[in-house]
């Protein structure tokens, strides 16, 4: 069994020991977010356009905390704590930069949920707390994990077992473990994943109405190519335009060669004719993610292109009509890549260089993914990107990238599909 799926399927363990099955940052890392979306402090976007759907509610998230408390009381924790980032957003709609001082959102089993934060940063954590849960503030030169032990004592859990945020540091766990050696550990990752993994009727319809306005900029930006110009200033009028509609976002912008490497090369380009120009970005609508690529010929594609260009729409194609509820996320990817191999472009990572698709929603990668060997089942309300590619080092690289939601009966994409290789028609 695969180490992603083995942190999926298997019951959170006791002990310190199963904590290092966990996703790991180091001590200084910040909490994922979407490569393209440029850093905002409170985690959304700068303005939200009058036409957007509602934000989630604070009952929404009491669902989601019930929710999570069920699955605790399934796996036998008494607890739950969540560091700073997507998972703290999710639960509990606070948005907190991480730092050597712990910040957590601690979640019984039963009872008002706590926060621990620096007594410093009281008045700010008030703020964002609005009196939901009760706080709990510790001093420069004390321990604040052993704050969270003494309350998780004082909630009459001392001798439950605590569930970890899976993308906690390290040494929140090794602090925790010296604070109170005989406490028992165990992975979140299980609570989390089924919590987030899974969308409400709402979250999709405010990821979808983030892609199609990250199509609209795209459209106008795509207007503005001409020789000479450089990704840049491409990837500039991508992000202006998603300004004008209100949201904060960008895009990797690669021409020609540099399009043959799924992330770039680390140098500028000037666009030149006949030239591929790929446009990967997002942006973000309440803290969700959008996911697109669109890749365009600057004049008249070869005959390469062009059957490059066929060859990554019919995987693309084939994905999500393969995909449904009852199927597994590696037998998407194995579909897509089939199409690709069977046009001569394979075998196995030759050119497709890397999975077809990750999920999507407060976080730009999350759980879970189509890749190759996942056994995990497809639900209703599962969200990921179907991004089929194909990369050939020293001409060019083609993939094309839209976000789709397991529906009852399918899969939906969240946008049209780019139907050519002209500009105008992404």
């Amino acid at each position: 069994m695969k180490r992603r799926e083995f942190i999926q399927s298997s019951v959170a363990l006791s002990g310190i020991g199963a904590m290092t099955m966990g996703k790991f940052n180091s001590r200084a890392a910040p909490p994922l977010r979407n490569p393209h979306t440029p850093e905002n402090t409170d985690g959304k976007s700068a303005r939200i356009g009058a036409d957007a759907p509602a934000p989630i509610s604070e009952g929404e998230r009491e669902q989601r905390r019930e929710k999570a408390r069920a699955q605790m009381r399934q796996l036998g924790f008494a607890a739950m704590l969540i560091e700073p980032g997507a998972n703290m957003d999710y639960f509990a709609g606070i948005q907190w930069g991480r730092s050597e001082r712990l910040f957590a959102f601690l979640l019984p089993v039963t009872g008002k949920p706590v926060v621990i934060a620096p007594g410093f940063e009281q008045q700010r954590a008030e703020d964002q707390v609005k009196g939901r849960f009760d706080l709990r503030v510790w001093q420069e030169d004390q321990n604040p994990e052993v704050l969270v032990a003494d309350t998780l004592k004082d909630l009459g859990l001392a001798s439950g077992r605590l569930a970890v945020d899976p993308s906690a540091r390290t040494f929140v766990l090794t602090e925790l473990a010296t604070a109170r050696p005989g406490m028992q550990f165990g992975t979140a990752a299980l609570v989390v994943n089924q919590s987030r993994g899974v969308k409400t009727q709402h979250e999709i319809e405010i990821m979808r109405f983030a892609n199609q306005t990250t199509l609209q900029a795209y459209r106008e930006a795509f207007k503005s190519l001409r020789a000479g110009m450089t990704q840049a200033e491409l990837a500039g009028r991508v992000s202006a335009e998603m300004k004008k509609l209100g949201y904060d976002g960008g895009a990797l912008v690669l021409f020609g060669e540099s399009s043959a490497y799924p992330h770039g090369l680390p140098h500028p380009r000037e666009l030149q004719e006949n030239q591929v120009v790929l446009v990967d970005g997002g942006l973000n609508v309440h803290g969700y993610q959008s996911d697109m690529t669109r890749t365009v010929v600057f004049g008249t594609p070869s005959a390469e292109m062009q059957k490059v260009f066929d060859t990554v729409h019919e995987a693309q194609a084939k994905a999500i009509a393969f995909a449904g509820p009852g199927k597994e996320c590696g037998q998407v990817d194995a579909v897509a890549r089939k199409v690709i191999t069977d046009a001569g472009y394979g075998p196995d990572y030759r050119t497709f260089t890397h999975r077809l698709g990750h999920g999507i929603g407060l976080e730009g990668h999350e759980w879970p993914y189509l890749v190759r060997g996942s056994r995990i089942v497809l639900e209703p309300g599962m969200t990921f990107s179907d991004e089929p590619g194909i990369y050939q080092y020293g001409k060019f690289g083609i993939r094309l990238e839209d976000i789709m939601a397991i529906t009852e009966s399918g899969a939906e994409m969240m946008t049209p599909t780019q139907s050519s290789l002209k500009a105008e028609a992404i």
